[in-house]
């Protein structure tokens, strides 16, 4: 997804690249069935984003610049790329937003995962997290302990293709 300030001016919505579901590695997603924090500190992040604070533009950069590269990664289907690509993203994430806006709850799904090497990043705002095992199989029977012992569920996510025509894709794609 792209949302730069051109893309939006232009087209009126972001410019997104579908990708192939069949490039992506086994992924599996943790959560806790009675989650108690999800992080209930309400982050300053987009408030410092328009008073232009360089650390979060910056870090912003680096973070499309991340899905860029975790794009190339997948094409190139070089998981432990991608498995460096998912962590830094939630270390820049980390440091943006702050552990309590975070919640201590997610944040120790993450570490339990990256306790046995898995790479892990939040799904999107929190209350779950995804894992990749860079090593196959016997890393994920790892993974599943592991998150069993900490109280934690997981499950393997099965990713199905777009439900848009492909005139929908190439409409939300499009540079035009």
């Amino acid at each position: 997804m792209d949302f730069s300030q051109e893309h939006m001016d232009k087209l009126g919505h972001g410019v997104y690249t579908p990708l192939d579901v069949d490039l992506l590695p086994p992924l599996y997603l943790i959560y806790a069935e009675n989650p108690s924090d999800s992080g209930k500190v309400h982050s300053s992040v987009r408030q410092r984003w328009l008073d232009g604070d360089e650390f979060i533009i910056s870090s912003m950069k680096e973070v499309a610049q991340l899905a860029y590269d975790g794009h190339n990664a997948l094409l190139q289907k070089n998981y432990s790329e991608l498995a460096r690509l998912m962590n830094k993203n939630f270390d820049l994430r980390r440091k943006m937003f702050g552990d309590d806006a975070l919640g201590e709850l997610n944040i120790k799904m993450v570490e339990v995962a990256r306790s046995i090497g898995a790479a892990s990043k939040f799904t999107g705002s929190g209350g779950a997290v995804v894992a990749m095992c860079p090593d196959g199989d016997a890393q994920a029977e790892l993974l599943k302990t592991a998150c069993q012992e900490a109280g934690f569920v997981v499950e393997q996510i099965e990713v199905a293709p777009s439900a848009l025509t492909k005139e929908e894709l190439a409409s939300l794609s499009s540079h035009q």
